[in-house]
C-alpha cells in the first residue's frame, strides 16, 4: 500500500528519493483535513479572490476549476485548487451555515433532517434517545439572560402543547419513580400534583385559567396539630329539614302503608308532611324503614306527591312493600354507626342543584328552630349518629319558638350520594305533649 486507509497520506518508501516531498504532500492533505472547517458548501464555481488553505465542499454540478470534483472537499495551496473525496461519517463545520455537517456517502447534510442548525438529538453524559431528544446528566444546570448580545435581560423557558387535552408539565422523580407533577395536565387550569408511588396521584393545587381562583382539591393541613383545616363557604339558604304539622311524638314514629304503586307510598292517613315537606323538594332526601321486614329495609324518600303520598328515589327498593307494613322515620338500631337511631338527611340534591356538583363536606352551619305544644320540644343533631354526639336546642320552657345556629361536622358518606350524611332527632319534654309546626334546619353554610 502506498497511502494509509482512510485519508489517503502518501507513505515515504523504502529508498524513495525526495523523501521530503512525499512528507510534505502528507503533512498537507493533514492541515485540509484535521479540524476540517470550510467556508461554504454547493457553490459550483470557485471564489474569486481565495486566501491560502480556504476549503469548500464543491456543489453537485461543479464548473471551471472546480469541474468533476462534485461533493469533494477543495482546498487553495500554492496557487491552485487541490481535492480531497470524503468518505462516509466525516463531518465539517459550515462557517456560513454556522452548523455542522456530515457527508453521508452521497450528500453533506446537516446533523438534523431539521432546519440548519438543529441537531436532532443531544446528550450531554449520557445518551440521548427517540423520547428523550435532550439528555443530561450533571449535578445542575444553569440558564441565564443573554449577556453577550446582549439581549432583552429577559428569560423564558417554555413548554408548548398541541391542544387543552394534552399535558404540558414538569416531572420530579425519585429513583425514576414519579412523586410530582406541575403544569397543565388534561385541561388549561395550572396544578401540582403528588403520588406516593407514581401510580396514585392526589390534586394538591389547582389554579383556575378563568379567574386565577386557586383551589386545594386535598385540603390544607395545619403546621401545628397536621389536622386538616376547615373552612366555610356561605350557603344559598334552603331548609334541609322541615315539618310544617304538629307531631303528637318525637323520633323515632311509625307510620302504616296502605299501598305501593311504583316509586309511590301511599300511608294510611294523610301524613306525608310528617315525613317530608314539600320545603324539602329538591333539597333533601330522608331515610325511612320498613321494619316490618326482616332485617328491616331502607328507601329514600325525595318528594310528597299529596298529603298521603311520598316518593321514593328508587322505585326497586320498595317493590317488595306492601299493605298494612310499618314505616319507621329513624333509623333502626343498629344501622352503623347510627346507634341513637336518629333520621339520615342525604343533601346531595341540594349541592347539585346550588353548586353544579357533589362533594363530602366536612360540616354544616344552620340555623335550628323548634317549637313545642304545652313544653319544651327538643331537636338534636350529629355528624355519624355514635354515642355522644348528638346535641341541639330546645324551645322555651313554654313551647314557644327558640332558634340557635349550631355547627355540626359529617363523617358518615352517604348509600346514594358522594356527601356527608346529616342525622337528625326530634323530641319532646316535660310537660309537652306535641311538637308544634313549624320546626325546621336552615342551611346557612358548609364547611370544607
Amino acid at each position: 500500500m502506498e497511502t494509509t486507509a482512510n485519508l489517503k497520506l502518501p507513505y515515504i518508501l523504502p529508498s524513495q528519493a525526495q523523501k521530503h516531498v512525499t512528507h510534505n504532500e502528507a503533512l498537507r492533505a493533514l492541515d485540509a483535513l484535521v479540524q476540517l472547517s470550510v467556508v461554504g458548501r454547493d457553490a459550483t464555481v470557485p471564489p474569486d479572490d481565495p486566501l491560502e488553505g480556504e476549503r469548500h465542499i464543491v456543489g453537485s454540478q461543479p464548473q471551471e476549476a472546480w469541474s468533476g470534483h462534485p461533493r469533494e472537499i477543495a482546498v487553495f495551496r500554492d496557487g491552485g485548487w487541490a481535492f480531497y473525496t470524503p468518505l462516509p461519517g466525516w463531518v465539517a463545520f459550515i462557517l456560513a451555515d454556522n452548523f455542522l455537517a456530515v457527508f453521508d456517502g452521497m450528500e453533506w447534510v446537516p446533523l438534523s433532517t431539521g432546519a440548519a442548525g438543529a441537531a436532532d438529538k443531544i446528550g450531554v453524559n449520557t445518551a440521548a434517545d427517540e423520547k428523550n431528544r435532550l439528555a443530561v446528566k450533571s449535578d445542575a444546570v444553569l440558564f441565564s439572560h443573554d449577556d453577550v448580545t446582549p439581549g432583552s435581560g429577559d428569560i423564558h423557558a417554555t413548554l408548548n402543547k398541541a391542544a387543552a387535552g394534552r399535558d404540558a408539565g414538569l416531572v420530579f422523580q425519585t429513583g425514576w419513580s414519579t412523586r410530582a407533577l406541575s403544569g397543565l395536565f388534561g385541561d388549561d387550569d395550572w396544578k401540582v400534583k403528588v403520588s406516593p408511588d407514581g401510580a396514585t396521584f392526589f390534586d394538591g393545587i389547582a389554579v383556575d385559567k378563568d379567574d386565577g381562583t386557586a383551589k386545594f382539591p386535598s385540603g390544607i393541613r395545619d403546621p401545628n396539630s397536621g389536622q386538616l383545616t376547615t373552612s366555610l363557604i356561605p350557603a344559598v339558604v334552603k331548609d334541609i329539614w322541615r315539618i310544617n304539622v304538629d307531631t303528637p311524638s318525637g323520633t323515632p314514629r311509625t307510620y302504616t302503608i296502605a299501598t305501593v304503586n311504583g316509586s309511590v307510598i301511599f300511608l294510611r292517613g294523610n301524613h306525608a308532611e310528617g315525613i317530608f315537606s314539600a320545603d324539602m323538594r329538591n333539597v333533601s332526601m330522608v331515610r325511612i324503614w320498613n321494619i316490618s321486614k326482616s332485617p328491616a329495609q331502607s328507601a329514600w324518600v325525595n318528594w310528597n306527591n299529596a298529603a298521603n303520598q311520598i316518593n321514593v328515589a328508587n322505585a326497586a327498593d320498595i317493590a317488595s312493600w306492601s299493605a298494612g307494613e310499618t314505616i319507621r322515620l329513624g333509623d333502626p338500631n343498629p344501622t352503623g354507626t347510627n346507634v341513637l337511631q336518629l333520621i339520615a338527611l342525604d343533601i346531595s340534591n341540594y349541592m347539585y342543584n346550588n353548586y353544579g356538583k357533589v362533594w363530602r363536606q366536612r360540616g354544616l352551619l344552620f340555623a335550628n328552630n323548634v317549637t313545642g305544644v304545652g313544653g319544651p320540644a327538643r331537636m338534636n343533631y350529629s355528624g355519624s349518629g355514635a354515642t355522644g354526639t348528638a346535641f341541639g336546642s330546645a324551645s322555651n320552657t313554654d313551647g314557644s319558638l327558640q332558634t340557635a345556629m349550631l355547627s355540626v361536622f359529617t363523617t358518615e358518606k352517604s348509600p346514594i350520594s358522594n356527601s356527608n350524611l346529616l342525622f337528625v332527632a326530634e323530641g319532646i319534654t316535660g310537660t309537652a305533649t306535641a311538637l308544634a309546626a313549624t320546626r325546621l334546619c336552615r342551611l346557612v353554610g358548609i364547611y370544607v
